[in-house]
């Protein structure tokens, strides 16, 4: 487990702290971390009641299976759809499968779609993410035809986007099992959504959690770290206590699943990051200066030294024009 995360965050570090700067800095160190992916070191594990998740690199995939077919919550990329693709297909004993759910438009969690689409009858989404995907799509396309030498890298593929989307909720048994979606607004993005295996109460946060790890908070696409405190708070009290999550990332050292305490901690983290921005704000520091921090926010010591992944979307969200 502990191999198989420190391998994503070593693939992910440049990205995600590009994520906190500028779009066109986002989209070169994703580049860079998709030409020297870490060795994969694939986990499959249970959690309970024919609900689990697997790992290797890019966000965590949730997965359902039970005689109705599979279903599956996230993507990674295509080199690690591919063997999470081959496992779900090994263990059930389908053909295909039933459902592909998108948490959100991020690579790491979607980028694996077009791996999934043929041996997948449908992929479900909010609304915003097809309209995300492409724009981040053409944004990389449009960088990559004013790049003088042209690139030697592949080009970008055209992204597979869910063909069916929710605004707000969407339920459906699928067996024994009742599966429920529900975006609770913006966030991470503006487009995530959490997933709810009903009886066998796992919950799948995508992004919403970052467990003890500095989050990624994408304002092109929507976010709002106001909101995510507000929604993580809504979500834990709305599931029953005993609720397993599944969370789309973790540090090092800690669970990519965990409890509702864990969403509580995450909401209390994104109160103090704010708190801490507009105290830097208030003391007259520039943008550039607050990005630079090191700092150790007091209370929240297993996040580590701050980073600018965080700190510029916060800095901008304390300093916009209402």
């Amino acid at each position: 487990m502990t191999l198989t995360r420190r391998g994503f965050f070593a693939a992910s570090a440049a990205a995600l702290v590009a994520a906190s700067l500028r779009p066109a800095s986002l989209h070169a160190a994703l580049q860079q971390a998709a030409q020297a992916p870490p060795p994969l070191n694939p986990v499959f594990k249970e959690i309970r009641r024919n609900t689990g998740f697997w790992t290797a690199r890019g966000g965590t995939i949730g997965w359902l299976i039970n005689p109705s077919g599979v279903i599956a919550v996230d993507s990674q990329f295509p080199d690690t759809a591919a063997l999470c693709l081959e496992q779900l297909l090994k263990t059930s004993g389908k053909a295909d499968l039933a459902t592909l759910i998108n948490t959100h438009h991020h690579g790491d969690h979607t980028g694996g779609n077009g791996v999934f689409r043929p041996k997948t009858k449908q992929i479900i989404g909010h609304a915003n993410v097809p309209k995300y995907m492409k724009s981040t799509f053409d944004q990389a396309v449009a960088r990559r035809a004013q790049q003088n030498p042209p690139p030697t890298t592949p080009a970008p593929a055209e992204p597979v986007v869910p063909d069916k989307t929710l605004t707000e909720t969407l339920a459906f048994d699928h067996g024994d099992e009742r599966v429920s979606m529900k975006h609770h607004g913006p966030a991470h993005t503006g487009g995530d959504i959490v997933i709810l295996f009903e009886k066998a109460n796992v919950a799948h946060m995508g992004d919403l959690m970052f467990n003890r790890m500095h989050p990624v908070i994408d304002r092109t696409n929507g976010a709002s770290i106001a909101n995510w405190t507000t929604v993580l708070q809504k979500v834990a009290s709305e599931l029953p206590a005993e609720t397993i999550y599944i969370f789309g990332h973790a540090g090092p050292k800690h669970e990519v699943t965990g409890s509702r305490a864990d969403l509580n901690y995450q909401a209390n983290y994104l109160v103090a990051l704010l708190d801490y921005v507009r105290e830097q704000v208030k003391a007259g520091k520039t943008r550039d200066q607050v990005v630079a921090s090191t700092d150790i926010i007091k209370g929240f010591e297993d996040y580590g030294p701050l980073v600018a992944r965080p700190l510029g979307p916060a800095y901008d969200e304390v300093t916009a024009t209402p």
